[in-house]
């Protein structure tokens, strides 16, 4: 006999806990299994603690999956390196804490391409609950009593505001608003809250506010250190999945395959990356991939595998003085016991102070100007025509200024860092990601990120790499160019990069670029760009005509008791960093799956009024967004 419970969750990501957990509390009697290839992270500090986000993306992290992808000419031979979460609660475990919402269109993108039920006005009740948002009281399109808590820095780093001083002044154009994430603000610098709770100085992850409070249910379990082969399909209905060890998280394990079963429900919930690499193993995907890995065709599905969407990201340094106050000291380990030890004791004591800090306490959402666009070039123009030019919530890029370098110290021991970080959200190339053996779940994955296969992906950077630029040496704490993270530039170019005594004025003329280091700056981001571990659209809602593998109620084409629920099913990409997004999905398929097996509705929030309408406080943002398309409409 297989044990055998109601719905099991192939996958133990964001989405896989909101799901689980919203289940579990409508109904405590309905038995769920959550699989999860990754270990626990109830409590541990590398997961709880906001400043050790960084020890997850260490070269040898067992929290992170590392896919490698294809080398490709267009990042100069470069074979891109991809990151997921890998632990009970996934990404939301792992991630940066930075708290960005998607813009009301990117929803209603998906609502157009035929999935009712999921525009902007259908999930804005959704967004609201999901959080608790302690910034400003009474804003419409927020929250107040979610599992989720949002909260402004904990501690003062200068640096943030040294960026919105500078900006004020150097960009004036722009508006300093205390909140661009209302769905619509796509132009403007704002303060960047976390996902940290504000009186716990606690990371606010989806195991831990969903899924862990409901662990002494006996009929919720939770199965670490596994890794699902397949789902188990008989006459045309998901019955069960089979599962092994991972080998990572149980080194030199038993292969063993396992078998349970589910008398109502499989979904899998395995990421960009899990997901379509379980249903082509599963025999669901398209023929030829089927057929090369040996695996018997159950479903001839196309899409699965396709689609493969993230965000491009650059992160130069900037070398910083010794009177900044900056996180270097806690991330290279260069700091004494006993100061650690006082940081810890105010962190346990009242959650505030560097503990609770991510290093990034301020942004800017960023439309480009006129000026800005004629910059990026000619090719970059019918991109802007066809796609953001009419959609003036969109932002093209976020820009921000960390309080610190997150990697290898050595390089430049005793040093502090001011990092520019920018990344664009809508690139245009899109990527595979496909199985590289049917028998083998823990084989690597034939995957293809296909970044800058589009060549109007690159020019956006270019623009961004100077726009950060001119805002870093003006900063107070400026102390010039740390050059092994900026393109190559000739030693006589007015662009070299070297140290200085301090910033320029904020009236400084802009540094002028030849064409010659114009490819030097081309040539930096191909080398460079990477991803900003949002990955998604790889089993992407959309009609099966179309490369779709999911419906709008997230049931895999050609199978039942089968679905998804995951960041793999965005049809298109989101302009946010994505944990907002994963949360959202979450919600809305529990909403889907608690009417699907008729336990009752998980949700008791009305949808509200249409989102362009909830109050004039929303109105003025509207006003915002709507003066920054005035200024391109006639371009």
């Amino acid at each position: 006999m297989h044990p055998e419970f109601d719905i099991i969750f192939a996958g133990g990501g964001t989405t896989a806990c909101v799901v689980a957990g919203r289940l579990a509390a409508a109904d405590p009697s309905l038995k769920i299994l959550v699989v999860e290839s990754g270990q626990h992270s109830r409590d541990l500090p590398i997961h709880v603690q906001p400043c050790q986000f960084v020890a997850n993306l260490a070269p040898d992290s067992t929290t992170v999956s590392f896919h490698v992808g294809k080398p490709s000419e267009h990042l100069n031979g470069r074979a891109p390196i991809m990151q997921c979460g890998r632990s009970v609660g996934g990404g939301s475990t792992v991630n940066f804490m930075v708290y960005v919402r998607g813009a009301a269109s990117d929803y209603d993108d998906w609502a157009k391409l035929g999935n009712e039920g999921w525009s902007s006005n259908d999930l804005l009740p959704l967004m609201k609950k999901i959080e608790t948002y302690t910034i400003k009281a009474d804003q419409p399109t927020h929250g107040y009593s979610g599992p989720i808590q949002i909260s402004a820095s904990a501690m003062d780093l200068g640096v943030g505001k040294q960026f919105l001083d500078v900006a004020k002044e150097y960009d004036p154009s722009r508006p300093q608003v205390d909140d661009n994430n209302d769905l619509v603000t796509a132009d403007a610098y704002s303060p960047w809250y976390k996902y940290i709770d504000s009186k716990t100085g606690r990371r606010s992850d989806a195991a831990s506010r969903y899924l862990y409070p409901h662990s002494e249910n006996a009929n919720l379990q939770i199965l670490v250190g596994k890794r699902v082969k397949r789902v188990i399909v008989e006459n045309g209905r998901a019955v069960g999945i089979e599962y092994t060890n991972d080998a990572i998280s149980c080194p030199g394990a038993s292969t063993e395959l396992i078998t349970v079963k589910a008398s109502k429900m499989v979904v899998v919930s395995g990421g960009a990356f899990g997901s379509p690499a379980i249903l082509e193993r599963s025999g669901i995907g398209a023929s030829p991939i089927l057929k090369k890995n040996e695996v018997e065709v159950v479903v001839d599905l196309p899409g699965v595998g396709e689609n493969y969407q993230d965000h491009n990201g650059v992160f130069p340094l900037y070398y910083a003085s010794d009177e900044t106050t900056t996180m270097d000291d806690l991330w290279s380990g260069n700091v004494e016991l006993e100061e650690h030890a006082a940081w810890l004791k105010e962190w346990e004591r009242s959650g505030k102070g560097k503990i609770a800090q991510n290093g990034l306490d301020a942004m800017v959402k960023l439309r480009p100007t006129a000026a800005e666009l004629e910059s990026i070039g000619p090719m970059f123009q019918h991109r802007w025509e066809t796609f953001f030019k009419h959609s003036p919530d969109k932002p093209l890029a976020i820009l921000s200024a960390a309080a610190g370098f997150s990697g290898d110290h050595s390089i430049e021991p005793g040093r502090k860092f001011v990092c520019m970080c920018y990344y664009t959200l809508y690139p245009e190339s899109i990527g595979t990601v496909h199985i590289g053996s049917g028998d083998d779940p823990n084989a690597p994955l034939d995957f293809d990120p296909c970044l800058f296969s589009n060549p109007a992906d690159v020019p956006p950077l270019n623009m961004l790499y100077k726009k950060a630029r001119e805002l870093a040496r003006r900063m107070p704490s400026y102390r010039g160019e740390a050059a092994f993270v900026h393109p190559q530039f000739a030693a006589d170019s007015a662009a070299a990069c070297k140290e200085a005594d301090g910033p320029v004025p904020i009236s400084a003329p802009d540094i002028v670029y030849s064409a010659e280091d114009d490819k030097a700056i081309e040539h930096f981001h191909r080398n460079v760009v990477q991803s900003t571990w949002h990955s998604l659209g790889t089993c992407a809602m959309k009609p099966r005509e179309e490369c779709g593998v999911v419906d709008s109620r997230l049931n895999v084409y050609g199978v039942t008791g089968l679905k998804v629920a995951d960041m793999s099913i965005c049809p298109t990409n989101v302009g946010n960093n994505t944990y907002s997004t994963a949360l959202l999905v979450g919600e809305k398929a529990a909403i889907i799956i608690a009417q699907d097996l008729g336990i009752g509705d998980v949700d008791s929030v009305r949808r509200q009024a249409p989102l362009w309408t909830t109050c004039s406080l929303y109105i003025v943002s509207l006003v915002v967004a709507i003066f920054s398309f005035s200024r391109f409409s006639l371009l």
